[in-house]
């Protein structure tokens, strides 16, 4: 997940834990053969994702004084909040956030325009946390201090599908162990769809037909949010609606047919 201040500022104001947070991956390209699968071959419920889930992202203006504190920041607490209120008046007067925060955050998730991903309740500084939940999605707030700084925050949608598919590979790919070729591969998949089509249940196709762990489990690939994934996949799975699946779609891990569960 997150680095740098995401880990830090999840418990330390706290007073809690000292373990790292484990929220939801970020933004990027999913490693979908990698998971371990329960060795059990029926189909497991889908297990339901702790709610509130929410996601923001913010701009951060640490000073010298402030808990953990990236390396070289030496200004003041009154010129830290004296620029962050500067941003502020930038972001009011329409300035785009995610280039205010590549431009003035001090937090690593200004790489990402300052977005921290989806998380629960509990896992954030509880003022930081309160700031956000007072937020309607797509409003931003005032300057919030906590201990890391003063913090702007946008609360951002959360869009997550519960997702299952079947993956048919060839020789060649990364961490494929099948010796068919590209073609024996499609065909395959054509196959597979031809029976799912024809009324035989997605997870029991997947079962049968699927390659890598997640056959075993019908398929079943958990909750994802939109940009986890590689893109292909990403973009095909964002078109479904609840209960439809896709084509034969290819990526760089082979060939999938992919279900949207919720």
């Amino acid at each position: 997940m997150f680095r740098s201040f995401w880990l830090c500022f999840c418990f330390s104001c706290n007073g809690g834990s000292s373990q790292e947070a484990t929220p939801t991956p970020p933004p990027g390209q999913a490693e979908v053969t990698e998971e371990q699968a329960p060795a059990a071959p029926e189909v497991r419920k889908i297990a339901e994702i702790p709610r509130p889930r929410i996601r923001a992202r913010h701009i951060l203006i640490a000073h010298a004084d402030a808990r953990r504190a990236p390396a070289g920041v030496e200004r003041s607490r009154a010129e830290a909040e004296a620029r962050a209120a500067i941003v502020l008046t930038k972001l009011n007067g329409g300035e785009d956030f995610e280039t205010l925060a590549e431009d003035f955050s001090d937090d690593g998730s200004r790489k990402r325009g300052g977005d921290l991903g989806v998380f629960t309740k509990g896992v954030m500084n509880p003022v930081f946390e309160t700031a956000t939940l007072a937020l309607d999605i797509g409003t931003h707030s005032g300057v919030v201090e906590t201990p890391f700084g003063f913090h702007i925050i946008e609360r951002l949608e959360v869009v997550e599908l519960a997702l299952a598919h079947i993956l048919v590979q060839w020789e060649g790919l990364k961490k494929s162990r099948s010796d068919r070729s590209r073609e024996d591969a499609k065909t395959r998949a054509e196959q597979a769809l031809a029976l799912i089509e024809a009324g035989k249940p997605f997870h029991e196709v997947a079962i049968e037909w699927s390659d890598g762990p997640f056959g075993k489990r019908g398929g079943d690939l958990g909750w994802f949010q939109k940009g986890q994934m590689a893109p292909q996949f990403d973009e095909a799975a964002f078109t479904l609606e609840p209960g439809a699946h896709t084509q034969v779609v290819e990526s760089a891990h082979g060939f999938h047919i992919i279900k949207r569960l919720k």
